[in-house]
């Protein structure tokens, strides 16, 4: 089992975004309802306080869409990220969610993505 994990830590070590992303549409997928409802609350709080801790004062008229993708362990300690977007607030943000605790997920390793966009 050891070795299973080990293996699939090191095939996510070679593994850019797009191959990230789509692991994490896949997991976040396979979530029961009340799963990714746990999972939404739990990124939306450690997010949100990344953004109260980032924002620039005064805060900018616009911000850069971006999206944060986790890697979870067993535990949902959050052991990777890969980021799009390289606004200085999205660094940050990503930054922040560094050795967080999340939900905890159904398998190890779960990816899932924090996406911020500014809606028209």
């Amino acid at each position: 089992m050891l070795w299973m994990v080990m293996m699939a830590q090191a095939v996510a070590g070679d593994a850019g975004y797009d191959q990230v992303r789509a692991w994490a549409q896949r997991d976040e997928a396979s979530l029961a309802p009340a799963a990714y409802a746990e999972m939404l609350d739990s990124m939306s709080r450690v997010g949100g306080a990344g953004f109260t801790r980032c924002m620039p004062t005064p805060a900018p008229e616009t911000l850069a869409a971006f999206t944060v993708v986790l890697q979870l362990d067993a535990q949902g300690k959050v052991v990777r990220t890969w980021r799009e977007g390289d606004a200085a607030v999205a660094r940050c943000v990503d930054a922040g969610f560094a050795g967080k605790t999340l939900f905890v997920p159904p398998q190890a390793p779960f990816y899932a993505a924090f996406e911020f966009q500014v809606q028209p």
